[in-house]
């Protein structure tokens, strides 16, 4: 009952297994563990529901739902920086709790059922060879790999991991990598963008087809003066780096998504490669990135995707920094979320769906 400890509280009754013993407990007793708990000499400490659909709350966990109610069995474990827990569940239980957490559970049910199938595809390729093998796990609950549990359980994604149980997306015996993201800037599988007028001109667009089209993140824009990006990069990149001058785009995937960003400066240049660490340098501070629908985006810790051009801004003859104008929300790898909505929502089916996102698959 040490205040430094960490207690599971038990929605029915459980059993808890070290070394050789195994006690039975009831459901009204919580468990305490601390560093220098007697159970934890043995090793391990598994905690298991004496019914299947019993679960565990850990109180000081939070998220979306508050304290999260979690099924399965739970191992604990000491460390040297702290006790480590995790919950072993069936795989299908584990999207249960995925889905929800992905994709809101009002989104129409063929879209769901496209979530599920990607999420079950994400879960078994980990499965196959996971990096976090070495800590006993398969995947983390985070964003790192799939989100779980951060939402509750939802009849309706519970009804489409029903429907799709043991379907996943694969091509000559080998899983595909079935990502998935927010939404869409309009991308199209035929389309090559990786010419930046093509690009330019791809954005600028009017987009009418999109099924994104109406979603505020459909498109944005954003200004960042030459003393704002000179902090970004003395803070996130190149202390010493002295100030910005100018960027450029040097490279761009198929897809239009820059994949390589040349920053000009006082002390010579950097290259930043991969949407992900293009988005992290260019984190918006005190301009926020305006929505299509002119509202101000939240606080992301980045920007919103890596689907953007550069429109240098002058005062008379002297440029004083960058508009960029973009699109779409996450990394544009697989299958958009809305994009999947919309679709469900004009009468396409779940295989139509992933058809149209994911068309290397059998």
């Amino acid at each position: 009952k040490n205040s430094k400890g960490k207690a599971l509280k038990n929605g029915t009754d459980y059993t808890v297994s070290y070394g050789d013993v195994t006690e039975e407990h009831k459901a009204s007793e919580p468990v305490w563990f601390t560093l220098e708990d007697s159970w934890l000499k043995k090793g391990t400490v598994t905690l298991t529901p004496k019914e299947e659909s019993g679960t565990f709350t850990l109180p000081e966990l939070k998220r979306s739902q508050k304290a999260p109610a979690y099924t399965g069995k739970f191992i604990v474990e000491k460390k040297e920086e702290g006790l480590r827990v995790i919950n072993v569940v069936p795989l299908e239980t584990y999207l249960c709790s995925v889905v929800p957490s992905e994709m809101p559970a009002d989104y129409p049910l063929e879209a769901l059922k496209a979530q599920a199938i990607c999420a079950r595809t994400y879960a078994v390729k980990q499965l196959s060879g996971s990096r976090l093998a070495e800590k006993g796990a398969d995947m983390d609950d985070s964003v790192s790999f799939q989100v779980y549990n951060n939402i509750g359980r939802d009849k309706r994604t519970d009804q489409a991991v029903k429907e799709t149980a043991g379907q996943v997306l694969g091509k000559e015996g080998n899983l595909i990598d079935a990502l998935y993201y927010s939404t869409s800037c309009g991308l199209d599988l035929s389309q090559k963008l990786s010419e930046e007028a093509v690009f330019c001109a791809f954005l600028s667009g009017g987009g009418e087809k999109s099924y994104e089209k109406d979603e505020p993140w459909y498109r944005w824009n954003v200004y960042f003066s030459l003393e704002e990006l000179t902090q970004m990069v003395k803070s996130g990149w190149q202390e010493d780096f002295g100030a910005v001058t100018g960027m450029e785009v040097k490279k761009r995937e198929d897809s239009g998504v820059i994949g390589t960003l040349e920053v000009s400066g006082d002390g010579g240049t950097i290259t930043v490669e991969g949407e992900y660490s293009i988005r992290k340098l260019l984190q918006p501070g005190k301009t926020p990135v305006t929505l299509q629908d002119g509202s101000d985006a939240p606080d992301l810790g980045m920007l919103p995707s890596a689907f953007f051009y550069l429109t240098p801004e002058y005062d008379g003859k002297k440029m004083k920094g960058y508009t960029l104008t973009g699109g779409g929300y996450g990394h544009g790898k697989g299958m958009s979320q809305n994009g999947a909505k919309h679709m469900a929502e004009a009468g396409y089916k779940c295989k139509d769906i992933l058809r149209h996102y994911y068309a290397d698959f059998n």
